[in-house]
């Protein structure tokens, strides 16, 4: 007797602690979004358009899985189970690490060496900023490009053991390293600076470095450009534990704890734009008593550097927007100055999405002819109203490393030009590329395009086709 009772009071537990999270939402409801989650608003049984909402089943849930009781301190306690008992991640997104050490796993691929960039590739991206800069310098604006390290990349000693057994000697930022010195594009390189430093600059539990590693950033890229500026070496910074890592709350919602971070004692930006927090997408700033304008492309990275950047320059304009639509923000807002920043994890980006600017017109002797294959297909420019798209492929057995594509494009009232191409990372077959021209010169028309292949002093024609007019009416 006494045995069924112990186990109907079980049961009756069991059934108990599994209704919590349902019953618990009366009072205790998660309200809170948890990392980068979307707002999930209680779905509506019937819809004014379709009237009965089919989905309403299948949305009820979603709405429970993201408000039901005590929903940040359970998946806290299931992280914290995982990572101190099994040394592992009870998400995805995030790996653990030895001594408290997390670190993002999107940049797995680049610890490892995994699907490596090739060398074309490599070349490719190389290729795209070195346009870029062509663009900016033509204005009379400087530019510079500077890549931010993986947290794993300076300091891998942390990294789960299995990892580190794993990694690859073969790593993009090498290869794109070369290739950057070969197209001349002037590179701030921060993998040696950090590697330089006896201090850890990155903070343990977010993906970033910290405010000391931030403003060692600032003095470098303004070094490279010779921008005279306050190097800040004056200040002394308090160490303040009070910073809150990305990573930290990914993996421990409900119980986040501080870490140790810099504090500078230096003025706030001036902020033009209505600006709640340096996350925010698209920032201006002014300073009376600085010269000189500096238009700023940035990651997450960029969220520590704005500050000091800020406080440099007359006036400073700060954007996370991608794809970057390099014509129409140096139009609006010009610059003398121009910098890149993204994260290593990221550097493809510039090979999926080329900056967006008119192609450079050349002048090409082609001498000789083959019979490639090819595609070619026009569009509008999503990105920038004013710009048409000719992208394609070029059968890859036509490109060697360091071949540049170029299309010659001719419209119906004999207007005709050679542009060098973009490289494009694409899903198709064969080696991508993109040519930007102004909606106004080549838009409205039926197009001929011949696509050229120029590998050294040799230009060869591979292929040919008519394009499609792209009607005025797709930008209206």
């Amino acid at each position: 007797m006494m045995k069924k009772i112990c186990l109907l009071l079980f049961v009756i537990a069991c059934m108990a602690l599994c209704l919590i999270p349902s019953l618990g939402m009366t009072f205790f409801a998660t309200n809170e979004r948890i990392g980068n989650e979307q707002e999930t608003p209680f779905p509506a049984l019937i819809s004014e358009e379709d009237g009965y909402n089919s989905s309403f089943l299948p949305d009820l849930g979603t709405y429970f899985d993201k408000h039901f009781a005590f929903r940040p301190q359970s998946i806290d306690l299931d992280a914290k189970i995982q990572s101190m008992v099994f040394s592992t991640s009870n998400l995805d997104t995030v790996t653990v690490g030895e001594n408290g050490w997390l670190y993002y796993s999107s940049t797995l691929n680049d610890f490892l060496g995994k699907d490596p960039l090739s060398q074309r590739e490599s070349n490719g991206i190389a290729h795209n900023l070195s346009l870029a800069q062509e663009y900016v310098e033509n204005k009379g604006a400087k530019f510079l490009f500077t890549v931010a390290p993986n947290k794993n990349t300076l300091y891998p000693e942390n990294m789960p053991y299995y990892y580190r057994k794993a990694a690859s000697d073969e790593h993009n930022r090498d290869k794109l390293k070369d290739a950057l010195s070969a197209y001349s594009v002037n590179y701030c390189d921060l993998f040696a600076l950090f590697e330089e430093q006896d201090e850890v600059l990155y903070l343990k539990q977010d993906s970033h470095w910290n405010n000391k590693g931030a403003l060692m950033v600032y003095n470098a890229v303004l070094d490279s450009l010779s921008k005279a500026h306050d190097d800040y070496s004056s200040l002394q910074p308090t160490r303040v534990c009070d910073f809150y890592g990305d990573l930290s709350k990914m993996l421990y919602p409900g119980a986040q704890q501080p870490e140790y971070n810099y504090a500078y004692p230096i003025d706030e930006p001036n902020y033009v734009t209505p600006t709640k927090s340096v996350e925010e997408a698209i920032i201006r700033t002014e300073r009376s008593d600085a010269s000189g304008s500096l238009y700023m492309y940035r990651d997450s990275f960029g969220n520590s550097l704005l500050p000091f950047f800020a406080n440099a320059y007359g006036s400073a304009y700060f954007t996370k927007t991608f794809p970057i639509n390099m014509e129409l923000d140096l139009t609006s807002n010009p610059a003398d100055t121009v910098v890149f920043e993204i994260v290593e994890r990221n550097l493809v980006w510039f090979l999926e999405n080329p900056p967006a600017f008119t192609s450079p017109e050349r002048v090409v002797n082609i001498s000789d002819s083959v019979e490639g294959k090819a595609e070619v297909k026009g569009s509008v420019l999503m990105a920038n109203m004013t710009l048409i798209s000719l992208e394609g492929t070029v059968d890859s057995s036509l490109c060697q490393d360091d071949s540049v594509i170029y299309l010659q494009v001719r419209n119906s009232d004999g207007k005709s030009g050679i542009f060098e191409a973009f490289n494009r990372k694409t899903d198709e077959n064969g080696d991508g590329f993109a040519v930007y021209l102004p909606f106004s010169a080549y838009g409205g028309q039926p197009l001929e395009v011949d696509v050229i292949v120029g590998t050294g002093d040799t230009f060869t024609k591979v292929y040919h086709t008519s394009v499609d007019k792209i009607d005025a009416e797709v930008i209206q």
